[in-house]
């Protein structure tokens, strides 16, 4: 029997475009994943955002069920907000989501609001909270440098000759570093890279002086005795550096800064299908390779948050490094 719906031309247009629709509906968690999910690292590979991002990658996949495969997709450019912006712009379908750290979701909308144009608390859909990571102040090995009294002095004597390396401009590391610089009364100038592993070498040229980064990306040269860690930049030490002071410890009074990253989805993704993304990613969190792989790598992982909480995380730390911002008066035009 012929369908009704052909016998008329505006029924047959309807039942034409029907499919069409149906693709353009947002996933439901009763069909979700059915492709490939692809998260965005808004960094190039090697550094301690892309670590975390493969590591989700891995895991998160299998626990979404026989067609759950996730894969990274590495988007720099524009201290990460290149990425960003890429996904926020993307169908919220759960299909492309954001791993980004504080220098993504925090740092970036602060100090280049004409570039990063978004709130990461209302113009994403958050759904966890992947680990905090403390930074790390390190010199090459080869400078000779030992403490951070010597390391100041030899800034303030040289009067801002050295640089300072950074993996973006206008990224958590470029931040931390002017920080430093600005409570340590120590000038240096700011000398941009692409991504954390370019710090490293960077600094193993000497073609900076010193760098305020996230331990995971530098950990390896660390433990290698190729980069000596002068301080951590949070108020307590790291447990995996108990012997290395805090930036407050070796004379920087009033410092004390962190970073992390979380895993975010466009605005508007299905809430049922946030909340699988989210057990998902607190699943793969409570494994203990892959914890081991991120405490080793520096990183505190975390495997508790829900997207309620990490929400009020993301608007309390952009408030917060907004803060910091206007203390150095880092504006990236």
């Amino acid at each position: 029997m012929r369908n009704p719906l052909l016998r008329h031309p505006v029924s047959r247009r309807a039942w034409l475009a029907a499919p069409a629709l149906l693709l353009a509906r947002p996933a439901s968690a009763a069909e979700f994943p059915d492709r490939t999910i692809t998260i965005v690292v808004p960094f190039a590979p090697a550094g301690a955002t892309d670590l975390a991002g493969r590591v989700l990658a891995d895991r998160m996949g299998p626990l979404m069920g026989p067609q759950g495969r996730v894969v990274v997709e590495n988007k720099p450019g524009a201290g990460s907000a290149l990425g960003a912006e890429y996904v926020r712009r993307a169908r919220p379908d759960g299909y492309t989501l954001l791993v980004g750290s504080a220098s993504t979701l925090a740092v970036a909308p602060a100090a280049q609001p004409a570039v990063a144009r978004y709130n990461p608390a209302e113009d994403f859909s958050p759904i966890a909270i992947v680990g905090t990571s403390a930074l790390g102040l390190v010199v090459p090995t080869a400078s000779g440098i030992k403490s951070i009294p010597e390391l100041v002095q030899k800034l303030r004597a040289d009067g801002g000759k050295h640089g300072y390396a950074s993996s973006g401009v206008g990224g958590v590391s470029h931040l931390a570093s002017a920080l430093f610089s600005k409570l340590a009364d120590a000038p240096a100038n700011h000398i941009p890279y692409r991504g954390g592993s370019s710090v490293a070498e960077a600094l193993l040229k000497q073609e900076v002086l010193f760098a305020v980064d996230q331990i995971a990306s530098i950990v390896g040269q660390i433990r290698d005795g190729q980069l000596t860690l002068l301080a951590v930049t949070t108020a307590t030490r790291d447990r995996s550096f108990p012997n290395v002071p805090t930036l407050a410890e070796a004379g920087v009074k009033e410092y004390e800064l962190s970073t992390w990253t979380a895993l975010v989805a466009p605005k508007d993704t299905p809430a049922e299908v946030v909340a699988l993304l989210n057990r998902a990613a607190n699943g793969a969190l409570r494994e203990a390779a892959v914890r081991e792989r991120l405490s080793t790598s520096g990183t505190d992982p975390r495997d508790d948050s829900t997207p309620e909480t990490t929400k009020a995380f993301l608007a309390a730390e952009f408030a917060r490094f907004k803060g910091v911002v206007e203390q150095t008066g880092l504006k990236i035009e």
